[in-house]
């Protein structure tokens, strides 16, 4: 089910021209990109999450004999990282990590563990700033079933919200996205969001700054345009969900910033027949969403895998992956309420398709950014840094 190659099949087919090649331009205002992955190894599917005393966390999967394996790293001065530790299961494809960091340092993560036979399951564990990692604890069923794009948030006290796609294992099947909560009880049943009839993808959830929840998945046949889908989460409730491509764009892997005056933003990418042609952003304010905006538009090539973040000024960054053919690396684009920015190269690495970044802000308003980026079967994990009072 999963894509563990870090390799999209539309990377295999040219990518459509111009008008404007996406170049890197003067004044460039993120970091040297560190690369966090092993050489041997490689590295997928990295996110990263910034604790309360800004120390950044980041995770993601080697490719190991054993298996694939989950490693996790912290730096505490943003270009010197700790050394990879090991978490999760010592064999299996341990796929698709996703992490918070709670307000007392505590890293909660969730993971999926599949089984040669395609047999999988959802796993939690825990990181306390003084014992490690907790043995993991499993979130979804056992047996012929298969699960993926796990994600987590935290809200108010101790309540977690997970969500993930689920089926039995067979083509007979579809994809189900579900929902759980975890409070002061343990875990809830999980809620099915999606009917079975049609196959469901890319779920996602954040926390907003007041504890509650935004939450995502699209729904379509896989490889193919799909319909995005928005829930809501509070105080242990899911609401119903929306049909968010209806007044909007189709598309896929929403993720989402939440500004401290209460505003909400989304970004999402958009394939057609296949190939990904637009990154989308909108925001919502006293419950008003505004129209679609394109920060991609104008600009020759694949645009794919959109994170976005706000910071503490209300500053935004989106990032993303760009293909060109000839030259693709990861790029960004920032709104300091005037309009987003033209696009310019977050990194220049000079090898291989980037994909799959992941964005977060710390207390003094830098966005820090991971992401993959390789060649089919070779895959390195990099993490790069903006001030954007400086860019």
């Amino acid at each position: 089910m999963q894509d563990p190659s870090g390799f999209p099949g539309f990377h295999d087919t040219p990518p459509p021209p111009g008008p404007k090649p996406l170049k890197t331009t003067d004044g460039n205002g993120f970091s040297t990109a560190v690369q966090l992955s092993p050489k041997k190894e490689g590295g997928y599917r990295p996110q990263v999450a910034i604790g309360p005393d800004d120390r950044v966390h980041t995770v993601f999967y080697i490719r190991h004999k054993k298996g694939d394996l989950l490693r996790y790293r912290y730096s505490e001065d943003n270009l010197h990282f700790s050394k990879p530790e090991s978490l999760g299961f010592e064999e299996a494809r341990n796929w698709g990590p996703d992490l918070v960091v709670r307000d007392n340092g505590q890293v909660v993560l969730v993971f999926d563990r599949a089984e040669k036979n395609f047999n999988s399951q959802g796993w939690l564990t825990i990181r306390a700033p003084s014992s490690g990692w907790s043995t993991p604890e499993p979130l979804t069923r056992s047996g012929a079933y298969e699960v993926g794009s796990g994600h987590i948030a935290h809200g108010t006290g101790n309540d977690l919200a997970y969500v993930y796609i689920g089926k039995e294992v067979g083509p007979q099947s579809r994809f189900t996205a579900f929902g759980r909560w975890r409070g002061d009880q343990g875990w809830s049943q999980p809620v099915a969001f999606t009917n079975g009839r049609a196959d469901a993808w890319h779920t996602n959830v954040e926390r907003r700054p007041d504890g509650s929840v935004l939450a995502s998945y699209d729904v379509g046949p896989g490889g193919s345009e799909t319909r995005l889908f928005l829930f809501e989460g509070r105080n242990g409730q899911f609401s119903d969900p929306v049909d968010f491509s209806k007044d909007g764009q189709p598309g896929e892997r929403a993720h989402f910033a939440f500004g401290k005056d209460g505003t909400d933003h989304i970004a999402w990418f958009h394939k057609k027949a296949g190939k990904p042609l637009h990154v989308y952003v909108r925001n919502r304010t006293q419950g008003q969403w505004s129209p679609v905006e394109e920060p991609s538009s104008g600009f020759g090539g694949y645009h794919f895998d959109p994170d976005i973040e706000v910071n503490k000024d209300g500053t935004l960054c989106l990032v993303w992956g760009w293909d060109g053919g000839d030259e693709a690396e990861m790029v960004y684009s920032l709104n300091h309420g005037e309009g987003w920015s033209s696009p310019r190269q977050l990194a220049s690495i000079g090898w291989g398709k980037p994909g799959l970044a992941s964005i977060q802000a710390d207390s003094k308003g830098r966005f820090h950014v991971v992401w993959n980026q390789g060649v089919k079967g070779e895959n390195h994990v990099y993490y790069a840094m903006l001030d954007p009072n400086e860019d």
